[in-house]
This record gives structure tokens, sequence and C-alpha cells, in this order.
């Protein structure tokens, strides 16, 4: 997994903070789930996704990535998938079949994808998990 897993770092880290003024928040990892993204989407108002990007910038840096331009293909980014679908190939399944709420992307940048299984994380990856949370805490505040 390497870098590419920092989108579940984020959410583990989120889980153990002070979780005051996030309540009404669902918190889940949807890791590699692909299509199981969907479940998470019906019913929703809004669904902030953390997720690792490939852009060119600093790895570290973090994103804030609206669904509606990556449907619209308006946005340069590159989300990581490790499987075969990304999540604006599930975004536009689902709004085939379901009404989509909205949807932020947080994504981090990576540099690389890991071309061989590991557990770590680069250590410039790992910095941006707590400008992740505050922005992640910013979007929900948003929501109420």
């Amino acid at each position: 997994m390497g870098d590419d897993g920092i989108g579940i770092r984020i959410i583990e880290a989120l889980k153990k903070t002070d979780l005051e003024g996030l309540e009404g928040l669902d918190i889940a990892d949807a890791g590699v789930c692909g299509l199981d993204l969907l479940n998470l989407l019906d019913g929703a108002r809004k669904v902030i996704i953390v997720d690792a990007v490939l852009t060119g910038s600093r790895t570290g840096s973090v994103h804030r990535i609206e669904g509606k331009d990556l449907l619209e293909g308006t946005e340069p980014h590159t989300l990581v998938s490790v499987h075969d679908l990304t999540i604006t190939d599930v975004l536009r399944i689902g709004e085939q079949i379901q009404s989509l709420p909205e949807v932020v992307v947080i994504g981090i940048e990576i540099g690389e994808v890991a071309t061989e299984i590991s557990t770590d994380i680069n250590p410039e990856v790992l910095e941006a998990v707590d400008e992740a949370i505050r922005l992640i805490r910013e979007e929900f505040s948003h929501t109420l």
C-alpha cells in the first residue's frame, strides 16, 4: 500500500481526535472498496473522501477537490486507486443510478504509487495528516 494508504491513516487519526463538534459525522474507511462507495453516497447530504492524489505538486501537499469537478472532467488531479475503479469512476456510475450528495475529496499528494507492498508511508506524506483533519473538520462544519 505505501503512501497511497494515507487516506486510511488519516481516518484512523481522525477517529482518535476529540470529535466534539463532529456529532452526526459518520466516519468510514472506504479504503479500497470500489463500488461499495455507492452505499456511502446513498442518502448522505455530503460525503468527504480522503485519498491519495498524483498531481506533480509537492509531496505531502493537501488538495480540496470538488466531486462535481471530477465529474465534469475539469479537475486535473489524478486520484490513486489500487483497484480498477477510481473515485471518479464510482461517481460517474453513481450519478446514473442515484442522486449524488455533495462530494468533496481531500487529496494528499503522494508523488508516486508504490510498486511493492508496504505499510511504510513517506514522512512528507504523513506530515499532511493534521492539515487533512483540519480540512475535514472545516468541510463538516459547512454541512451543519
